[in-house]
């Protein structure tokens, strides 16, 4: 990891050592991923300005997110199915952040459950609600966040029809997932991910 100065740098470390097709899910977006482009265009847009001549003895970042102390005013959002690129995605990442001090967020769609992911971090993350038709599955969900101490739900409401992924057709990654062969030519092509 030390050659990895830069985000382009770890997109392309992925790009090696992940699966093509869950490579590919992770950076791409649904339809003519207009959106993704658009958010990418705007990522350019934002600009870190150094000052100079200013005294930065009492500067610091730490700020307030709904009651929890936190490093900085950052969080790490919710991402679906983050175990594709590693079986442990979600823990390691909600480890990070806790590590970091900010909060972690997990999805309704992670890989790891809730509370594999409250068996190892100490302090509550949050948790992210699609609100779905299933209402019984709902109020399971919410019974095991609150048992897991999650500190906050982040409810999302996007999930009304689901956005054709190009680049996941063509991939034939699916849910349930189908092994054909391309698919498993695919996973045996990265034993380092095959191997956690």
């Amino acid at each position: 990891m030390s050659d990895i100065l830069t985000i382009a740098d770890l997109k392309d470390l992925a790009r090696r050592r992940v699966p093509k097709m869950f490579f590919d899910y992770a950076d791409s977006g649904a339809w003519t991923e207009s959106t993704y482009r658009a958010n990418e265009e705007d990522f350019q847009k934002i600009k870190f300005r150094q000052r100079v001549l200013v005294d930065m003895s009492n500067r610091s970042l730490e700020s307030t997110m709904i009651g929890q102390k936190v490093s900085m005013p950052v969080a790490l959002a919710p991402t679906g199915m983050t175990g594709m690129q590693h079986a442990d995605g979600e823990m390691l990442a909600a480890q990070a952040a806790e590590e970091f001090g900010v909060p972690f967020t997990l999805s309704t769609m992670s890989i790891c459950s809730i509370e594999d992911v409250a068996s190892v971090t100490k302090k509550p993350f949050w948790f992210q609600l699609y609100v779905l038709r299933d209402k019984d599955f709902v109020l399971d969900l919410i019974d095991r966040a609150k048992a897991a101490k999650c500190s906050a739900l982040v409810l999302t409401l996007d999930l009304q029809v689901l956005g054709q992924r190009h680049k996941d057709v063509r991939n034939g990654l699916s849910a349930p997932p189908k092994m054909t062969l391309a698919n498993i030519i695919d996973l045996a092509s990265k034993p380092r991910w095959c191997l956690g």
